[in-house]
């Protein structure tokens, strides 16, 4: 039987500060830093800890002289509690929301490129219908933990699975092979193959090379790919293709003004590839607090038309 079960059953006989008190040590890494964000004194945090260690009776943070770090069985306990603190902020928001409406911040966190869309296409309509709000956009390729309740929404690309949260899949977005004209011109590219020896420029934060996957009916090609240039940034590798440095796959909606200005030509028009699905991801109860359901809303009814596949089903 899991340990934590028992906890979580046994915990409503905890107060809040002793729980606030052991995230805050998990997340800042030290008894000092998380006084210090508290704005508590050291041993009212070491006080906490103690009692949680004393009221479940397993250790849950192995002491070292300058931080801490959490045993297993207190990593566990942290995501739970991050649970249940985002809980009590839930309720918090949907009794201040009862009196004032919808106003205040929303936070969604996206990958920078999307998030880009996200915050051109969609914050400025969002602002329109409720003048009131705050939308604050956090760019990060890292999936973000949506048990923070820093972060109310959270745009994710490719396979989802979290049985804490709801995902609703608003579409999905396909990548384009592109280059320069003038680069396309010294290297043309007339099936899959010629991207062997071509330089490719790839999406990679440790070293330069990808897989490419097309499609063209019934025949797929999968390549290997290598090149001068990898950036963990798709904006980046926009514009090293833009000079001429090399061939980029990117998202279709990044291209638009650079394939109509002639900046970028499409390669192998006629070959394909798969779709990333994009969710919108939020906590259960999110849709009770106003200003968090009008985010979502015009989200659900804005973006499928921006994404190539236009189907939006929930995922609980």
């Amino acid at each position: 039987m899991d340990i934590i079960e028992p906890m979580v059953q046994d915990i409503r006989t905890l107060g809040l500060p002793a729980l606030l008190s052991f995230h805050t040590v998990a997340r800042e890494g030290g008894i000092s830093a998380a006084a210090a964000r508290l704005g508590m004194a050291k041993s009212g945090v070491s006080r906490h800890v103690t009692q949680l260690e004393s009221h479940f009776s397993v250790r849950l943070l192995e002491r070292g002289a300058r931080s801490v770090r959490l045993t297993p069985v207190g990593q566990k306990l942290d995501d739970r509690i991050r649970s249940i603190l985002a809980e009590v902020d839930l309720l918090e928001d949907i009794a201040r929301e009862e009196s004032v409406g919808v106003s205040g911040q929303v936070t969604i966190a996206a990958t920078p490129e999307f998030g880009g869309l996200v915050a051109t296409e969609l914050f400025p309509e969002i602002r329109a219908r409720h003048p009131d709000l705050t939308l604050v956009m956090r760019p990060d390729y890292a999936f973000e933990d949506m048990q923070d309740p820093g972060t109310d929404l959270a745009f994710r690309v490719g396979t989802f699975k979290d049985d804490r949260l709801i995902a609703l899949e608003l579409g999905g977005f396909r990548r384009a092979l592109v280059a320069s004209p003038a680069f396309l011109k010294d290297h043309p590219v007339q099936a899959p193959n010629d991207l062997v020896n071509a330089p490719c420029l790839t999406f990679r934060g440790d070293r330069p090379g990808a897989t490419w996957r097309f499609q063209k009916d019934q025949a797929r090609s999968q390549i290997e790919v290598d090149g001068p240039i990898a950036v963990r940034s798709f904006g980046i590798l926009l514009q090293l293709a833009i000079a001429g440095h090399g061939l980029a796959n990117l998202p279709e909606f990044m291209l638009g003004d650079a394939l109509k200005s002639g900046a970028l030509a499409r390669c192998l028009p006629d070959w394909s590839q798969g779709v990333n699905p994009v969710f919108l991801t939020f906590r259960p109860g999110a849709r009770k607090v106003a200003r968090v359901a009008a985010v979502i809303e015009q989200a659900s009814t804005k973006l499928p038309g921006l994404v190539t596949v236009e189907t939006a089903r929930p995922h609980v």
